[in-house]
């Protein structure tokens, strides 16, 4: 049977089945930073005789796409036991997910795949990609070193740093396309469960916070770089130099999470740093209507009306026409009975693409991904190209 929990024996159950798919260990402490999680998010089961027998959690986020604040669900802990697989009883949560975000009126949902085209079923399709950046040791030594204001490494648990933190995000990396809004529960989370983060503030001369860096210490061999957010030229290079400061003890700088090209331009000699592009999370838009209706458009004086068909084989609600009607960079949507007036017409996973920036509608339509059967090439020049950038991982 299917059910939405919240009770403690079932959430034990729950980090129990996870522990067990994905074969992970967690410390006591790390156990209950674990439940406590959970008890911030939608946990879904379906259980057999008071024992769940497959998962998955709903995490209520909140997403900035296009510069406009939209409700997303993030997908996490999918997971069945071995002698219960086969038995639909995913798509029979996924099924109660939808229906429960189509009820409250969620735009969009995220997820981390374990096989793209298993996730594809249910209608994502990916959008997130990611850059692993290597640095060697004498090529971060070239970085010159920004010897006025000062750097202060910190702890979560001091208040005053957590706050400096959220708000340099809030400036910077939540304004990206796709990015979260980070809640609170989730950063007390991300930053406790994760073991080892350590973070440290850039401040400039007038003892302003300009930058953060969240980072680890891997053995002897790697130093991590989680996440970086600077407001200013000063805060990047502040916050480089105290990277480089330890090139006398580490042979190798990784990150995952540098998409910001002005960081490789402080490098004088870049030929020996590599970078790699890797698939990451997936998308999908679940309410069509409510999706289009946040979207932000390109602002133009000249009323468009455009008729699309999406088809969307798990939230019927979505499949079928709609009528745009966008108006100085907003739009009205409407769904509507005809199958004649049709002007393009995709799947939900293409028309996630799209509208999240993974490809523009040219591309689409050059790919045959999209069908167009228009002359409304004014269309294809309302998005604003806005590639979508995720620091977020569930």
């Amino acid at each position: 049977m299917i059910r939405k929990v919240t009770k403690r024996n079932y959430l034990e159950q729950i980090h129990e089945l996870g522990s067990y798919a994905f074969n992970l260990s967690h410390s006591n402490e790390t156990r209950e930073i674990y439940l406590k999680r959970n008890e911030c998010v939608n946990n879904y089961i379906d259980e057999v005789d008071g024992q769940v027998i497959s998962q998955m959690v709903s995490l209520p986020f909140q997403v900035t796409i296009n510069h406009r604040v939209m409700k997303m669900a993030g997908i996490g802990d999918v997971a069945t036991y071995p002698e219960a697989r086969g038995t639909g009883s995913i798509r029979l949560l996924f099924e109660t997910i939808f229906n429960d975000l189509h009820e409250n009126k969620t735009e969009v949902s995220y997820l981390a795949p374990f096989s793209q085209p298993f996730y594809r079923k249910f209608g994502y399709e990916n959008v997130f990609d990611y850059e692993e950046t290597r640095i060697p040791a004498e090529i971060m030594r070239q970085i010159k070193p920004e010897k006025s204001g000062r750097i202060e490494r910190v702890l979560w648990q001091d208040k005053l740093a957590q706050e400096t933190i959220k708000k340099l995000y809030k400036e910077t990396l939540e304004t990206h396309n796709g990015s979260l809004v980070r809640e609170d529960f989730w950063w007390d989370f991300t930053l406790n469960f994760n073991e080892g983060r350590k973070l440290a503030i850039a401040y400039d001369e007038n003892n302003q916070a300009c930058g953060y860096l969240i980072y680890g210490l891997i053995g002897t061999a790697e130093f991590m770089i989680y996440e970086m957010s600077f407001t200013t030229l000063f805060g990047l290079k502040k916050l480089m130099t105290f990277v480089s400061s330890h090139s006398g003890s580490f042979s190798e700088f990784v990150s995952t999470n540098i998409t910001d090209s002005r960081i490789i331009a402080l490098f004088p000699d870049t030929k020996a740093i590599t970078r790699k592009t890797h698939s990451h999370m997936m998308a999908r838009i679940v309410n069509f209507k409510e999706f289009i209706e946040a979207f932000s458009f390109k602002e133009s004086l000249l009323e468009k009306i455009v008729f699309l068909r999406v088809e969307d084989t798990n939230c019927s609600w979505n499949n079928g026409v709609f009528k745009l009607t966008i108006n100085q960079g907003r739009a009205t949507c409407e769904k509507i009975e005809t199958n004649d007036l049709v002007d393009f017409s995709g799947t939900i996973q293409r028309w996630t693409q799209v509208f999240l920036g993974k490809q523009t509608l040219e591309q689409a339509i050059w790919m045959e991904q999209i069908h167009s059967t228009s002359e409304k090439t004014d269309f294809l020049t309302s998005f604003k190209l806005n590639t979508p950038h995720l620091y977020d991982y569930f």
